[in-house]
């Protein structure tokens, strides 16, 4: 009988730690999941600003932030026309959607508050950067804490 209850005892204590290995597995996937979200927002931005590589040299990408932006402005009316907009309006377009991704006012939020920032270095050097808040394991802290986590992309035009 005492045999049995032994077996138990060090079968409970596998399980327990078993169960720590999966939650921390499910956190780190997360972190993945968030830095992934991150990644292609600010690929997105890029591309953006290469199709519309006159308006990004002439300086109407330089120093954006999402974050001052309210995202849920109305989009430019060129944004439904068949024709398209023009390179000025094309600027305004691809700012509010972006802004409109990173701070999740679609159906789905991306980022737990999440912000975005385009800067322009020396020439045409920019740097796309996304933040966003993520709740890590602080060993200073010897508990979880929010802090924020970032993504950045330099690329030249």
């Amino acid at each position: 009988m005492i045999e049995i209850l032994v077996t138990l005892v060090i079968l409970a204590v596998g399980l327990l730690g078993l169960a720590g290995l999966m939650i921390d597995g499910l956190r780190n996937n997360q972190s993945a999941y968030l830095r992934t979200q991150a990644s292609m927002l600010a690929y997105n931005m890029a591309d953006r600003m290469r199709v519309n590589r006159v308006e990004a040299v002439a300086g109407d990408y330089d120093d954006y932030d999402t974050s001052a932006v309210d995202a849920t402005t109305t989009l430019p009316g060129c944004a439904s026309q068949t024709t398209g907009c023009s390179a000025n309006d094309q600027v305004t377009l691809d700012k509010a959607e972006w802004t409109r991704q990173i701070q999740g006012t679609g159906t789905i939020a991306l980022l737990p508050q999440g912000v975005g920032t385009i800067t322009r270095g020396a020439g045409n050097l920019f740097t796309i950067t996304v933040s966003w808040q993520e709740i890590q394991w602080s060993e200073a802290a010897g508990a979880n804490t929010a802090g924020t986590q970032q993504f950045s992309v330099q690329f030249s035009l």
